[in-house]
């Protein structure tokens, strides 16, 4: 194989090539102090290919990929959503997700294909279009034909057969890296650094070759990469056309007139090692296990794999770490994989549980911060590369720590032998990692507990964008202090510290007994102090006008302000928390769902508190609730009258529907309601001891009862889109004549789509339906 191409020096970072990171800064690998001697980098010579493509021909009997048949899968199973068909596979050679335009899609003219694997996060995508006049092309999997396939130079991946039912011509390609794939389909940017190469071809083979550019064995032009083949399977009557080009190839899938469809077999292959999953056995309880009824309901098929949703879960969860979700995101997830884990922990294993805690321990830094996401397979070798721009990720595993040791039966006896493992990923053992991280957050949360002003809370890393889960500039309405991080996150990491510490947990950490009061301390003026500082209140009557505004730009019915039915308390004023603070400290004024945390996650949760989450659990637009979910965000009462549009229902953090701040939502109310609601804890899946004496709020019983019609409420708003409910994340469509909402695909309306499977919103599986009995989440489907 011929490259055109040139070449320069890497030398240990990718920012010596002048390349940004897909934007992704406190992009660095482990510190050096920290790393284990194995994982040093060296500087290696790269190829840099620069689009230019080969015209290597091969024979006619060429092989260019072994095709394996294989025995039953340990998984594969198929999801239909945002108009495309979902093919997942895990055996014992690969995990592989395939994911193809839908045929009855016909919004759309080109089909596309993508190919994602966990391995290496790897993949490929492209696009077949249709080369007759008819300007349509149907494409198809064939049943059954999703399966394992091997390749030279050790690679694995997954093949699958497709039928053209006409001629068609493959668009732009991208193959390689998962977040080179994103950065296409999300914003139509290609980075000439990772185009591919023509490796060979005929009439019925053809190879796309993409070397990674850091490869592990530089004497070999192709030891490491990832590859596209087409091939013709015996009998069909479909050919290749290849011709070279300048830039690209023009590469035809040629199918005969008279309606004979050409089969074509596609498989994509990488040589990045394969990761050992978890089936569901290792990662469910059994049915057998003793506790409430609500939690040998919700164990019923998973552990044995019955459950389509457990399978599901498994696809994306390995011994050494959870993804995030399919496809853009299977990889590490930081974030994702803790609160994930907090809302499914009650019914999984402690090895599930530990595998989970401990791919987040491992990538841990000097500092202390922990990682919100791991990059590898992008042309780095052997070295991955760890992301530590979040502030949310670091006060999350204190939580899930203690919870886990403390709270859950899973966790009874294995803190010592837990925490007292060696790391893999760096020296140390995790109780020595873990004390970093402890010190790292009660130095960042001191300094608000001595002076609790705006300034002192925690706000994004100088220079970024991003801090918390609405990880955009725009999903923060442009503020700079997230209120999730400040009012629900530091407390529960300080009040999760003081209870190891009062259990004796962290005798490793330099504490002394006294010290969990003086932690005890600072988490007080958080929870005392820190919502306040975003509270919004807004006048009864420039609440009406800002809302007959926003109803009017988001094409809503006026109906829904609260005529026709509906209701509501018009004279009153508007009070509610801000999504975030500005670099001033002046609330952004945008409804937010992000109460949900501190319901989860809280230890001291005011009755002022309960009472916003109550009025923000009232239906859209005055509130967050449509008829098919809830919106994590509603702007209609902001004065900046343009977050309407930054904010809207087409934007990834705007007015839509985010499937784990429902789970987030409802956990949360559930296990608030529980603290004073004895006769709830055989309904609760999960283990939440209340709090002694309970809170003050409880003997109120009008005020227990609006908690409960919040709830009520929440779950017909969930219910409203249960197909949708392990999804990650979608909008709404609203129809003006009836008056009704309906699920609108996120695709439909930008240029973001949604992962078909999603970890965190597989939290679902460990809540109840209070509206159903002792179902779970799994019941929604």
């Amino acid at each position: 194989m011929t490259l055109y191409n040139s070449t320069c020096e890497l030398a240990g970072t990718w920012r010596t090539l002048g390349i940004s990171p897909y934007g992704l800064t406190y992009f660095t690998p482990l510190p050096t102090t920290i790393r284990k001697p194995k994982l040093r980098r060296t500087v290696m010579r790269v190829t840099r290919i620069l689009g230019v493509f080969t015209a290597a021909h091969a024979s006619a009997g060429t092989a260019f990929a072994q095709m394996v048949e294989r025995g039953n899968a340990s998984l594969a199973f198929q999801v239909v959503s945002g108009g495309n068909d979902n093919y997942f596979l895990r055996d014992g050679l690969t995990s592989a997700q395939l994911l193809l335009t839908s045929a009855n899609d016909t919004t759309i003219t080109a089909r596309r294909l993508v190919v994602a694997l966990p391995a290496g996060n790897s993949g490929a995508v492209t696009y077949f279009l249709p080369k007759d006049e008819t300007g349509r092309l149907g494409v198809t999997v064939v049943e059954g034909s999703v399966r394992s396939a091997t390749g030279d130079h050790f690679s694995v991946g997954v093949q699958a057969d497709l039928v053209f039912d006409g001629n068609a011509t493959m668009g732009t390609t991208v193959i390689g890296a998962v977040r080179a794939m994103r950065d296409y389909v999300e914003g139509n940017v290609l980075h000439e650094i990772f185009n591919y190469a023509v490796a060979s071809f005929n009439e019925t083979t053809l190879r796309l070759h993409r070397q990674w550019i850091n490869t592990t064995s530089p004497t070999s032009s192709a030891y490491k990469g990832a590859d596209l083949y087409l091939s013709v399977p015996s009998g069909s009557p479909a050919r290749l056309g290849v011709t070279p080009g300048n830039n690209a190839p023009t590469i035809d899938i040629l199918v005969p007139a008279g309606g004979q469809d050409g089969r074509v077999t596609v498989a994509v292959m990488t040589n990045e090692t394969s990761l050992p999953g978890l089936d569901t056995q290792r990662l469910f309880l059994p049915e057998s296990m003793s506790g409430s009824q609500a939690l040998q309901t919700a164990l019923k098929g998973l552990a044995n794999g019955q459950s389509e949703a457990a399978k599901q879960v498994s696809f994306l969860t390995y011994s050494d770490k959870f993804t995030a979700g399919g496809w853009r995101f299977l990889t590490y997830f930081g974030r994702d994989s803790l609160i994930a884990l907090r809302l499914l922990m009650p019914i999984l294993t402690s090895e599930a549980i530990e595998a989970a805690l401990g791919a987040v321990i491992e990538r841990t830094n000097a500092t202390g911060a922990l990682c919100h996401e791991e990059t590898i397979g992008i042309d780095l070798g052997n070295q991955p590369f760890y992301d530590y721009k979040m502030i949310d990720t670091d006060l999350l595993l204190l939580p899930a720590i203690s919870h886990y040791l403390l709270e859950l039966p899973q966790g009874a006896g294995r803190a010592h032998q837990f925490l007292s493992q060696n790391a893999t990923l760096q020296n140390g053992t995790y109780a020595e990692i873990l004390n970093r991280t402890i010190h790292y957050n009660l130095a960042r949360a001191t300094p608000f507990a001595r002076s609790p002003t705006f300034s002192n809370l925690l706000a994004r890393r100088p220079g970024e964008p991003v801090g918390n889960w609405c990880d955009s500039d725009a999903g923060l309405a442009f503020g700079v202090y997230p209120f999730d991080v400040n009012a629900a996150l530091v407390p529960a990491s300080l009040r999760a510290t003081e209870a190891l510490l009062a259990a004796g947990l962290l005798d490793f950490a330099g504490f002394i007994a006294s010290d969990a009061h003086a932690v005890g301390g600072v988490a007080s003026v958080w929870e005392e102090r820190a919502a306040g500082l975003f509270e919004v209140v807004v006048s009864a009557r420039d609440a009406e006008a800002r809302l007959e505004n926003f109803v009017r730009e988001a094409g809503l019915d006026g109906a829904l302000r609260g005529e026709g039915g509906r209701g509501a308390d018009v004279d009153a004023d508007v009070s509610f928390y801000a999504l975030s603070l500005k670099e001033d400290g002046e609330p952004v004024e945008v409804l937010n769902s992000d109460l949900g945390f501190n319901l989860a996650y809280g230890a001291n949760v005011s009755r002022v508190f309960l009472r916003r989450v109550v009025e923000a659990l009232q239906p859209y637009p005055r509130g967050l609730l449509t008829d098919v979910g809830m919106v994590v965000a509603n702007p209609a009462y902001a004065s900046n009258t343009s977050l309407i549009h930054v904010l809207d229902r087409a934007a990834y953090h705007g007015t839509v529907i985010w499937s784990f701040q429902q789970g987030l939502m409802a956990a949360g109310l559930a296990r608030q309601l529980g603290f004073c609601e004895a006769s709830s804890k055989d309904a609760s899946v999960d283990t939440n001891p209340a709090p002694s004496p309970p809170p003050e709020w409880c003997s109120d019983a009008a005020f227990v009862q609006a908690l409960r019609d919040a709830q009520t409420r929440l779950w017909a708003s969930i219910r409203g889109a249960s197909d949708e409910i392990f999804s990650e994340v979608w909008s709404y469509s609203f129809d003006n004549a009836t008056g009704a909402f309906g699920v609108a695909s996120l695709s439909s309306l930008s240029s973001t789509e949604a992962d078909a499977v999603q970890l965190w919103s597989y939290g679902f599986l460990g809540l109840v339906d209070p509206g159903r009995g002792n179902g779970n989440g799994a019941t929604l489907t």
